[in-house]
């Protein structure tokens, strides 16, 4: 039988986690290894060396 009562989270309209996440990249914060390769695979950084930097699409959302 299957429940069709399922627990979520209400859906940020203004991307609030992704701007936190982004700005730990500004400030050169450690963050997991899979999320920065998600952050460069979606364009919003890139890498730079060992280090990871916004790239213009991911500054823009810091400023909206």
């Amino acid at each position: 039988m299957h429940n069709n009562k399922v627990e979520r989270s209400p859906p940020t309209s203004n991307h609030a986690e992704l701007c936190q996440l982004l700005l730990c990249v500004r400030r050169g914060d450690v963050i997991h290894p899979q999320l920065k390769l998600l952050l460069v695979h979606l364009g919003f950084a890139e890498r730079r060396g060992l280090q990871l930097a916004l790239t213009a699409k991911g500054r823009l959302l810091l400023e909206t």
